[in-house]
């Protein structure tokens, strides 16, 4: 983005040439604000940092887009009455950013593909017990599965999938304990059943 303020004056003189060199009249303030702003518009979108792609949907872009227009041309309108006049259309192209930012951000429609969406943990069953308990669990201050943007009903999957493991755990360190308490008085481990 650093030929920018070349892109933008670039922009800007071919309007102005086009509009006062090779037109006269209204055609003339007409195409020079329209070619400099579409000129500039067009740069920037082709050479834009952020993911290039429409923030409406199509129809409501193209709306957005001739509202932009419409105000663009109120400006020659008021050509009569606004001194120099010529210089604001220099002004014009300076207007792009805001659209560009606004109509082609990508950010309306965003696809994900299926590898990028992660996959739901497994549903542990859950009975009264748990579900008294994640009712607790909501009531702390702090909950370490609440992320922004999902429902509860996601938080108490997660919950339920991390006490299923620890009880999974505690078991098994409970069964290791019952295996290393048949050690007999000579130290030798008796198999187990």
């Amino acid at each position: 983005m650093k030929l920018v303020p070349v892109a933008y004056i670039i922009s800007a003189a071919i309007g102005y040439a086009v509009g006062h060199y090779l037109l006269e009249g209204a055609p003339a303030a007409y195409a020079s604000i329209l070619i400099s702003y579409h000129l500039f518009l067009v740069y920037l979108v082709v050479t834009a940092e952020h993911e290039k792609g429409l923030s409406f949907p199509i129809g409501q872009a193209l709306a957005t887009h001739c509202a932009f227009l419409a105000l663009l041309i109120a400006l020659p309108y008021m050509r009569a009455h606004i001194p120099f006049f010529g210089l604001i259309t220099w002004a014009i192209p300076g207007l792009a950013p805001f659209e560009t930012k606004w109509l082609f951000s990508g950010k309306g429609k965003t696809m994900t593909t299926q590898e990028e969406t992660p996959a739901p943990p497994p549903m542990a069953e859950a009975d009264a017990g748990d579900h008294e308990a994640f009712r607790d669990y909501l009531r702390q201050p702090d909950r370490t599965f609440r992320k922004p943007g999902i429902s509860v009903s996601e938080e108490f999957n997660l919950w339920l999938t991390d006490r299923a493991k620890k009880r999974a755990a505690a078991a098994a360190a409970v069964a290791q304990m019952q295996d290393g308490s048949a050690v007999s008085a000579v130290g030798v481990v008796a198999p187990p059943d």
